[in-house]
């Protein structure tokens, strides 16, 4: 849906045509010259020699099949482009769906929070009822409700700003919600830069136009074929017939040979921003790749380590609490500590696919 309404890609599309437009129009022949010439007469009693003249240059085919190679090479580039613009709509969508999953998981979060402390509350009053507490549970439990209450309220709202956003990239007139889970994860791999990366591909096909055009300027120099043919009358005769033929051929060549040059630099100068263009790849990955690794050691230790043991504490921390063997505020601390952990886990979780899924743009998967 995102592909179809995107502008960005519709656009590309059409440049796209348009290079294919121009490479099967071909090259640009020469125009065809038709003209009138007369010889050999005056205004008393030489008629002279009058002529139709249609004369017409034509490049070597080497010139021909030179221009044509720059003309493959800017569909290539824009190729190469358009499929760059739709990857950046991909990660583009991909990040805005992970970010409505997680909003929408920390408001059903912040809900389960809300239950706890209202379970609480309950429980203070039964314990006030009975005369077996003062008024001071019951109040932690009303004040730490109404801040449950306003964290649900703002998870909701960072859920609604989240599916506004992704919607916004859809350019739909239906709004979308988003279905699943974040994905869960245990490893990843290291994958290694490929010669197909996307991202050097572009730089790459720069390179082959730069050098078909080094290609075309060292045409110029070569020599254009001059014909023609005339049709005459002289002396009252007619029909009579004549035609030339010959080359065109550059006598001052020192501008061709500069332009020459300075294409050649233009080869160089795509191939400096090519390994510029590998080197910060390679410095971005590795860079992703060792924040992946912490956000996968964080994540594990939580989910395996730390949740259980906050899972266990808080449900034998409630069932003492509510038979008095344990004051308000230890039953208050193993509530946060079990909030706290949830939310962790669920923030290095998100973390953790937005790394990946930016480290797999940038290897080209």
């Amino acid at each position: 849906m995102a592909h179809h309404n995107n502008t960005g890609l519709k656009s590309g599309k059409l440049l796209v045509d348009q290079k294919n437009k121009i490479a099967d129009a071909g090259i640009l022949r020469p125009p065809a010259q038709v003209y009138l010439s007369s010889e050999e007469f005056n205004f008393k009693n030489q008629t002279g020699v009058h002529s139709l003249n249609l004369q017409q240059n034509f490049y070597l085919p080497k010139t021909i099949e030179a221009q044509k190679k720059v003309f493959q090479s800017g569909v290539n580039v824009a190729e190469k482009q358009l499929d760059m613009t739709a990857r950046d709509l991909n990660l583009l969508v991909t990040s805005a769906y992970y970010k409505v999953m997680m909003t929408k998981k920390e408001k059903a979060l912040a809900k389960e929070n809300l239950d706890l402390y209202v379970d609480f509350l309950n429980i203070t009053k039964s314990q006030l009822d009975a005369g077996e507490t003062g008024k001071i549970p019951k109040l932690a439990a009303r004040s730490r409700l109404g801040q449950a209450q306003m964290a649900l309220d703002h998870s909701n709202e960072q859920y609604q700003i989240a599916l506004s956003l992704f919607n916004q990239i859809l350019r739909s007139d239906i709004v979308y919600d988003v279905a699943g889970e974040l994905p869960t994860v245990s490893s990843f791999s290291y994958d290694d830069i490929v010669p197909e990366n996307p991202h050097l591909q572009i730089q790459q096909a720069k390179i082959e136009m730069a050098s078909s055009k080094v290609k075309q300027q060292e045409t110029q120099l070569l020599p254009q074929i001059n014909s023609g043919l005339k049709l005459q009358t002289a002396n009252d005769k007619f029909p009579l017939f004549a035609y030339q033929l010959g080359v065109n051929v550059p006598l001052f060549k020192k501008a061709y040979r500069g332009q020459t040059e300075a294409a050649e630099i233009g080869v160089k100068i795509q191939q400096s921003k090519l390994e510029e263009s590998r080197n910060k790849l390679e410095l971005t990955i590795t860079e992703l790749r060792f924040r992946l690794q912490h956000a996968l050691h964080v994540l594990v230790y939580l989910q395996e380590e730390l949740a259980p043991i906050v899972n266990e504490q808080k449900e034998v921390n409630f069932l003492a609490y509510r038979e008095g063997e344990i004051r308000y505020l230890e039953y208050l601390d193993s509530l946060e500590q079990f909030a706290l952990v949830k939310k962790q886990y669920l923030t290095a979780l998100y973390e953790f696919n937005v790394l990946k899924l930016e480290l797999d743009y940038w290897l080209g998967n």
